[in-house]
């Protein structure tokens, strides 16, 4: 299983739901945590989500976020307006709001911790071999390409390197959930205030870049652990440096 944090100084996750006015969600959807991994592999566009559908991903906010909202210009491309372009001319835009995640003050940096698995052990070696060596295929971004980022490789984790929980033991989860997963959330049991978001986003896409239907995600806002108790396994792991976190994959 492949660990490693994925860091920007911004980003956007477009709520698939939004038109004129682009919202973020707070998190990488498991569509965009796909990209990132084909990003870093050489796939092109449209070409991979067949074969990393395949995989398990899970997703943890290391550093919450803020919202803020700029409106921005976007410039119309199509071929009537090439040769404007080309002079430099004024072309034709459309002014959007546009809503972008940054870093939570005190942090220069948003990072979120990836967790992926995938039957093919081929191409886990060949994505840790490229995360480690800092030799992605593809530039990352986090969400648009304006928003760069870069992947910071953790771990390789074998059987040795994580507990699991069975299902329908208390457990203090770090990572985005899938609803549907859930068997009940213990609020009495959290440390602190608790602020959870349970929202629609995307899951996966189908040939043409169909996006198959969406499915309800639970999250801490503030990146908080938050205890419940789930319908699948979880994943308890111990890193180096005494860290502890509890991920679902959301696949189950």
């Amino acid at each position: 299983m492949l660990i490693f944090d994925l860091l920007g100084p911004m980003a956007h996750f477009r709520k698939y739901y939004t038109n004129s006015s682009s919202l973020t969600y707070g998190f990488p959807p498991r569509t965009v945590l796909m990209g990132v991994v084909a990003a870093v592999l050489g796939y092109e566009r449209d070409s991979y989500y067949e074969e990393l559908d395949r995989g398990r991903f899970s997703v943890v906010i290391k550093v919450p976020g803020r919202r803020l909202i700029q409106t921005v210009n976007y410039v119309r491309t199509k071929k009537e307006d090439l040769t404007e372009l080309r002079r430099l001319g004024r072309a034709r835009g459309t002014q959007i709001p546009l809503e972008f995640l940054l870093p939570a003050r005190g942090n220069h940096n948003l990072c979120f911790r990836i967790f992926f698995t995938h039957p093919d052990t081929g191409l886990v070696e060949e994505a840790v071999y490229r995360l480690r060596e800092n030799r992605s295929y593809y530039p990352l971004y986090l969400g648009l390409t304006e928003c760069i980022a870069r992947g910071e490789y953790v771990l390789l984790a074998g059987r040795g390197d994580y507990q699991v929980v069975p299902p329908g033991s208390q457990v203090s989860l770090n990572s985005v959930l899938n609803a549907a997963l859930l068997q009940e959330v213990l609020l009495a049991k959290n440390k602190g205030a608790c602020r959870l978001i349970r929202e629609k986003a995307p899951h996966s896409f189908g040939s043409g870049r169909t996006l198959r239907p969406p499915v309800s995600i639970i999250y801490e806002d503030r990146g908080q652990p938050f205890t419940a108790r789930l319908h699948v396994p979880a994943y308890r792991f111990l890193f180096p440096n005494g860290e502890e976190e509890t991920v679902a994959f959301l696949e189950g």
